[in-house]
């Protein structure tokens, strides 16, 4: 763990929160203020009215209703101003937690997004309890969130990889901006399932009232208001103005459940957009300079007015809407065709901008996404941004660590495969580090595909698609035993290699569902059709038989971890080793928990 960058957070955390404590005196004052200031003007209108009619007491009352309303409106912005500290404050102690160890009680697990039968995710912890999602995310949104993980389990091509790098190693650098955009998010988060598709839906709607003879109907309250003035002056018959009336009559029965139907949609959808407004206002004046970030930022302004003044028009339309609940709105809507004129104007706006919406959203979701991974570069100066090539399969790492572990108890390891066709076989007694060299490996070679730093001094690999075999389980619904859901797996490996397809596996205790004979048969047989398909990876197993694979191919090479045993004591230096393991600790364990091994009559 970075000191600096711990008290850097710790500090950021106390000064946010002294801010906080003075809004919350001010807040506190104001809340003692408004009712008096409200019962003095009650009282002065009390006085006015019962004992002296004196214009100077319904002055003061007029002139203390109107303190009231701007207290009402500054306790709002107070009040708002309170909450985004508060989650400053929450972001804050996130950070110091995360550093600390105490990560494992964030509220976002990503759970929603396992998938058993991904070729990687379930296997390396991408998503669930304990996962690389719940350490990571700082998104505040759906889109945000589904955009984080499906970097975390999908792969681009190099290009995308390298944009994404820069992108994140620049927004590593902008804690200020990130957690403001974070906080932003967090101050009107709405996730309702389907909403957004609703929203969508609703922005993408074919307009309809935008024909230009329709908006011809607007001219008709002109006309009926000439008529009126020339048959006052007599000029032409008095009541002919009574005929376009009746025409405006009929237009607002018409148009009457349309318009009623629409706006009560955009009602529902505004609210949502006014949070997409508030980020997009964060992204709109800042000065990038990573391609991304910029191609991003001018997606945003590419046809020529920003998001958020465009969203500010609807806004305006909005605010049009809300006549319909005064006790005038039938006579203005008769006279002028109110709700026809907000309708055309809605229906425009969709036309113009409510296409960009989906545009706009995607661009939130990616910014979300990035400023999530850049948490990793700014945490974590001393990892290395990787490098990676489209070449044959190889991997290269010097220093490599699990990014979940803390730095005070993480050990590193260097890992080679330089060639097509190298495989390493683990062995090792339980609990010795072979999983986690499995995991360490492929978590961080999806952190380095996503464009996020890695946890090693240095890290050079290919382009290849990861498939792992380390935590398989039965399926009962499908009738599907451990073993032949591990098979399955292998098969799955196997003939990824067998397309041609760039790879790296990652096998742990390889068909330890069977009998030792089986298993030591199919694995020799699965690890020499792999080592000839020239894919990479690595296999853990207990069967020293297999280390004499190593003397078949000079890419299949053996590797392993040690322990010590101590009395009633066993200890790990979760170093890895060349060679094949000369120990064994399962009667050892079994001792330690009290379990008798005698001898058998």
């Amino acid at each position: 763990m970075d000191n600096q960058i711990y008290e850097n957070y710790q500090s950021k955390r106390a000064r946010v929160a002294e801010k906080l404590s003075g809004v919350m005196k001010h807040n506190n004052r104001l809340v003692l203020l408004r009712p008096l200031v409200f019962l003095a003007a009650v009282g002065l209108s009390l006085v006015y009215s019962f004992l002296s009619a004196k214009p100077v007491y319904l002055f003061g009352s007029g002139m203390l209703i109107v303190i009231f309303l701007f207290l009402i409106a500054k306790h709002n912005r107070i009040k708002a101003r309170a909450q985004y500290l508060e989650f400053l404050v929450h972001i804050n102690d996130m950070a110091v937690r995360r550093l600390e160890g105490k990560w494992l009680g964030f509220a976002n697990t990503g759970e929603n997004f396992i998938n058993p039968e991904h070729r990687y995710s379930s296997d390396l912890n991408i998503f669930g309890r304990g996962s690389l999602f719940q350490y990571v995310n700082a998104a505040t949104s759906i889109v945000g969130e589904e955009r984080l993980a499906h970097l975390l389990s999908s792969q681009t091509s190099l290009a995308e990889i390298q944009q994404r790098q820069e992108a994140i190693q620049e927004l590593g650098l902008r804690l200020d901006w990130r957690q403001h955009f974070q906080a932003t998010g967090m101050l009107d988060s709405i996730k309702k399932p389907g909403g957004l598709e609703k929203l969508l839906a609703w922005a993408e709607e074919k307009p309809v009232y935008t024909n230009k003879y329709i908006s011809l109907l607007l001219f008709i309250p002109f006309i009926t208001l000439s008529l009126a003035v020339l048959g006052y002056f007599h000029l032409i018959t008095s009541y002919l103005w009574v005929i376009p009336l009746g025409f405006q009559v009929l237009i607002v029965t018409v148009t009457g459940k349309k318009a009623y139907q629409t706006f009560n949609k955009t009602g529902s959808a505004v609210t949502e957009i006014q949070r997409c407004s508030a980020l997009l206002a964060c992204i709109e004046p800042e000065n990038f300079e990573a391609p991304l970030l910029k191609e991003l930022k001018n997606t945003l302004v590419k046809h020529g007015d920003t998001p958020s003044r465009q969203i500010k028009k609807l806004f305006g339309i909005v605010d049009r809407m809300s006549l319909r609940y005064s006790s005038i709105h039938p006579v203005i809507n008769i006279a002028i065709l109110w709700d026809l004129q907000t309708l055309i104007k809605l229906e425009n706006w969709r036309g113009g901008s409510g296409r960009s919406l989906r545009e706009w959203i995607g661009v939130l979701a990616e910014f979300e996404a990035l400023s999530s991974l850049a948490g990793l570069a700014h945490d974590y100066p001393h990892w290395t941004v990787p490098q990676i090539t489209e070449s044959a399969p190889a991997i290269k790492a010097v220093a490599l660590g699990h990014p979940l572990i803390r730095d005070e108890i993480r050990v590193s390891n260097d890992v080679e495969l330089p060639a097509p066709g190298t495989i390493l076989l683990i062995t090792g007694s339980n609990m010795s580090g072979k999983s986690t060299l499995l995991r360490t490996i492929g978590i961080n070679l999806i952190l380095a595909y996503a464009g996020a730093p890695v946890c090693a001094k240095e890290f050079n690999c290919a382009l290849m698609n990861v498939y792992t075999s380390i935590h398989i389980n039965d399926n009962l619904e499908k009738n599907i035993s451990t073993f032949y859901a591990e098979l399955q797996r292998i098969k799955l490996i196997v003939d990824a290699a067998r397309s041609g397809e760039s790879i790296i596996f990652l096998i742990d205790e390889i068909f330890k569902g069977t009998n030792s004979k089986d298993r030591i048969l199919g694995a020799r047989a699965v690890i020499k059709n792999l080592n000839e398909l020239a894919a990479i990876g690595l296999v853990s197993t207990h069967d020293l038989e297999l280390s004499r694979l190593e003397h078949e191919s000079p890419l299949i090479k053996n590797y392993h971890f040690t322990d010590q045993i101590s009395g009633q004591e066993i200890t790990f230096d979760y170093r890895l080793k060349p060679g094949v393991s000369k120990s064994t600790n399962a009667i050892a364990l079994m001792k330690i928990i009290g379990i008798e091994i005698g001898k058998t009559k």
